[in-house]
């Protein structure tokens, strides 16, 4: 389109009406070669042109395609309006110049043109680029150029007449076309991955790349059909597979899988591919070809095949208990995982140079080579492996550190093996085998599979031999444990039996001293006995803690609760330091699942640890937060902090701060490494962080938060409630019997006593109650037996929850409680809140104890008439 600046202006529309009638639906050219003043070049005034200008300016000018006439020697420019859409910027400024002038970028290529046109010869060009400044800059453009001359009335070639079709578009998306064409073809050649396009229901080969060749053999397979070219991938399923994805349109993918393929030289190669079969569709949807593109991962397969015989064998050499049996496993493992014929694992003899073979591992039809024999009977390799060097030989037959001794390793059936010793101080003590009856060239992943499984090898062996030997010496220590827990639980046992009673007495004291005149007594009574209590659970605690035996109880507790709990405990010390303590929670304090008490120990150890190693006045933080589910709190002090390469030794047992810093206060340093175990109990973690020395520290804790107890879903709610439940109380200890029954009493419970298990069993008939509590340590008749003859008697004493109230407290106790069926186990001196939680757990409601009595009554008269009518 011509842009509306360069339409003829007036004067031209008014020249083009007065124009000679050969101009007349010419166009906007033709107005424009009105309005032009010709006069002033070769062709002369528009009213003098001759003849065979006008005739083939008015065909010119009626014409859709890019025309323009050069007339004379000079090359006076005539064209039509798609010419000048042609010209650009150059329209109409190009009219009546001489083409020279006109294209002054290409005047060499348009003198060529005059010069053969002006002699009656034609020219044709087909995409022919020039660089044209039709834009105000240089630009390539590619045209279809024809070029003939124009004749005047005598014949005479008097001009050139030039056909312009550009192309350039055309040309530059062939071009983009080729390039991409070029980059899809260099991508096909260069990829790693094997590429093959197969036409054509045969699945013939079309092109394949360098990796699909390599994978195959390199095999000419291009133009034959699958089955043709790879009659191992046929045998294999492959061609079925193909066949699927033409049929069906639907790509196939694979992972890790097996393609054997079969050697010029006989041998079967094994490749592992991942790998897909893409249909490839025509323009009416029909499946025309199928690509396959994928890659080897015969080394990842590899790989992992051997990562998990060495994590098996890892496993079977810890279950495995014969030094023989150990070395087996590994030689079986490796035979099977390097399909060779033979392995073993031996000892030997340093200075003799011998070695002995207990077991070897070998395929069907080969011998064992059980027994000793001399290294230097079969090479001088020997002196490789003490110098601690892999002897790997592919042919015994030409290695010339074996070829003397070829027909001992013919007797073998060996033509390859594979040495990897075992050296300790500089001495060879071991050695791992592998054979195999055919050349091999072992790879380095063989040799490093080898290599690995010696040593672990090694290290079982030494490992079952320490065993054997330290086996005596663990039973006297084991024994010695024994003695001592024994000694810690009869001790533990005789201690709590007379604090029972004692306990009870205060309590007692306490209900009965209305007017508080002994509340000084009482109360220095209850710290004495609590501080006992505690006295013997630190006996049993000194034996968990050494064998890692640390039993939890496991309820919601609040982070509030155990924060409160610790900082009481740990305030005096703080205190004492002048220290700030900050307490922040973000929102609600979480709830954890977990101990309390223990909970709490965990903490005051991080606080005291805070405060012992932070100067007076010191920052000491603690802040609870919520994160990804856990509660995490954080203890953070501004004190001597921890040197980086104290961090990671921080947590384990014994492990200590610099006791040279003028904070340290000495101690076991058993107490941050108890508190990671606690941690960990609760399912937790417990991390330490610092900066460095006098950068302070920060301990964190993270433990899974649960949802939180609702108010009044607790038991405590219960606490002041009357127990009214019928009870029997089974104790031969009569002052322990007694206190507790008048405390039960206390409390609303109807409560009956007996002093042995014997009068227990006559009792509970008559009595029927809701709870039995239990002495286990009776004469006669202990609290296990009384409670199996409890539970056995089932329905007719209905169903009465057994508690024991026994001095044993260690897990192998409450084991045998559990076994015998009991319901509950609590340890003299028993807490009297959680002795009534217990309870409350077994009360029932008089009406509906009266409902089941009816209905029991009910069912014996029915099942009574039911036995009288069975009677002969």
């Amino acid at each position: 389109m011509v842009s509306p600046s360069d339409l003829p202006d007036p004067t031209a529309i008014a020249a083009l009406a007065a124009s000679p009638p050969f101009l007349s639906g010419g166009g906007e050219a033709a107005g424009l070669i009105a309005a032009f003043d010709w006069g002033a070049t070769a062709l002369g005034p528009l009213s003098g042109w001759p003849d065979h200008v006008r005739h083939a300016t008015a065909l010119m000018l009626r014409a859709r395609t890019p025309i323009v006439m050069l007339w004379g020697e000079p090359g006076v420019m005539i064209y039509n309006d798609a010419y000048g859409v042609f010209a650009g910027k150059r329209h109409p400024q190009l009219l009546g110049s001489n083409v020279r002038e006109g294209w002054p970028e290409v005047a060499d290529f348009n003198d060529h043109v005059m010069r053969v046109g002006l002699a009656g010869g034609t020219l044709h060009y087909e995409d022919q680029e020039l660089v044209l400044h039709r834009h105000g800059r240089a630009e390539s453009a590619w045209m279809n150029l024809d070029y003939s001359p124009l004749l005047d009335d005598a014949g005479r070639s008097a001009g050139v007449m030039a056909i312009v079709v550009e192309t350039t578009a055309k040309v530059m998306a062939e071009r983009r076309v080729h390039s991409e064409r070029e980059r899809l073809t260099q991508l096909f050649e260069q990829a790693p991955s094997f590429m093959a396009v197969l036409a054509g229901p045969e699945h013939r080969f079309e092109s394949v790349n360098p990796a699909y060749r390599r994978l195959v053999g390199d095999r000419d397979v291009v133009g034959r059909s699958v089955a043709e070219a790879l009659p191992d991938a046929a045998a294999q399923g492959y061609v079925t597979l193909l066949d699927a994805v033409y049929a069906t349109g639907r790509a196939y993918t694979a992972q890790a899988a097996l393609f054997v393929v079969d050697a010029p030289d006989g041998k079967s190669n094994e490749h592992f591919m991942d790998f897909v079969y893409q249909p490839i569709r025509d323009d009416r949807g029909a499946v025309t070809h199928i690509f396959v593109e994928g890659v080897d991962v015969t080394a990842r397969v590899r790989g992992e095949q051997r990562g998990a015989a060495l994590a098996g064998l890892s496993e079977r050499l810890r279950e495995v208990g014969s030094p023989a049996d150990i070395g087996f496993a590994s030689a079986q493992m490796l035979g099977m995982m390097l399909t060779a014929t033979r392995a073993g694992y031996c000892t030997v003899d340093h200075e003799a140079e011998t070695v002995r073979i207990e077991r070897d591992w070998r395929r069907g039809g080969f011998d064992s080579l059980k027994g000793q024999r001399r290294f230097r009977d079969y090479g001088s390799f020997v002196d490789q492996l003490k110098r601690d060097e892999v002897v790997q030989i592919t042919d015994v037959h030409d290695d010339p550190r074996t070829r003397e001794h070829i027909p001992s390793f013919d007797a073998m059936r060996v033509r390859s093996i594979v040495n990897v010793p075992v050296l300790e101080q500089g001495r060879l003590v071991a050695l791992l085998f592998v054979h195999d009856e055919t050349p091999r060239a072992w790879s380095a992943d063989d040799v490093s599979l080898i290599r690995e499984a010696a040593h672990r090898t090694r290290v079982a062996v030494e490992r079952a031999r320490n065993q054997v030997i330290a086996q005596d010496r663990e039973e006297r220590l084991l024994r010695s444990d024994r003695r001592k827990d024994e000694f810690l639980a009869t001790l533990a046992h005789e201690l709590r039996n007379p604090l029972a009673p004692i306990r009870n007495a205060v309590h007692l004291l306490d209900a009965a001293d209305r007017e508080g005149r002994f509340t000084g007594i009482r109360e220095l009574l209850a710290r004495q006995v609590n501080h006992m209590v505690r006295l013997v659970d630190d006996l049993l605690e000194v034996s968990r803690i050494s064998r890692g035996l640390i039993t939890l109880r496991h309820e919601p507790v609040s982070l509030s609760a155990v924060i409160d709990a610790a900082v009481e405990s740990s305030r005096p010390l703080i205190d004492r330091e002048r220290h700030r303590l900050t307490l922040r929670f973000d929102g609600p304090a979480p709830w954890v699942q977990g101990d309390l008490v223990r909970l709490t120990q965990l903490l005051v150890n991080l606080l005291n640890n805070a405060a012992r190693y932070t100067d007076a006045g010191g920052r000491i933080d603690v802040h609870v937060a919520r994160e990804d589910g856990d509660a995490v709190l954080t203890v953070t002090d501004n004190g001597i902090g921890i040197a980086p390469e104290q961090l990671p030794q921080l947590f384990e047992l014994f492990s200590q701060l610099d006791r040279s810093h003028s904070r340290s206060q000495g101690g076991l340093g058993i107490g941050l490494s108890l508190s990671q175990t606690l941690a960990r109990l609760h399912g937790g973690q417990l991390t330490a962080t610092s900066d460095g020395l006098g950068q302070g520290s920060s301990f964190q804790l993270r433990l899974p938060e649960i949802p939180a107890v609702a108010a009044g879903t607790t038991t405590v709610s219960d606490d002041d409630a009357p127990l009214t439940a019928r009870l029997l109380l089974v104790d031969d200890n009569r002052d322990a019997a007694d206190t507790t029954a008048e405390l039960l009493r206390l409390m609303g419970a109807e409560v009956a006593v007996a002093y042995d298990g014997a009068s227990a069993l006559k009792a509970v008939h008559a009595l029927r109650p809701d709870a039995i509590l239990l002495d286990i340590g009776m004469p006669d008749m202990d609290g296990h037996e009384v409670a199996r003859r409890l539970r056995a008697m089932g329905e007719d004493i209905g169903h009465p929850r057994l508690i024991a109230l026994t001095g044993w407290g260690q897990e192998q106790d409450r084991e045998k409680t559990r076994e015998a069926g009991f319901d509950d186990h609590m340890v003299k001196p028993v807490d009297l809140d959680v002795l009534k939680a217990s309870l409350l757990a077994a009360r029932r409601p008089m009406a509906d104890r009266a409902d089941r009595a009816d209905a029991k009554d009910a069912k014996d008269a029915k099942d009574s008439t039911y036995r009288t009518d069975g009677i002969d």
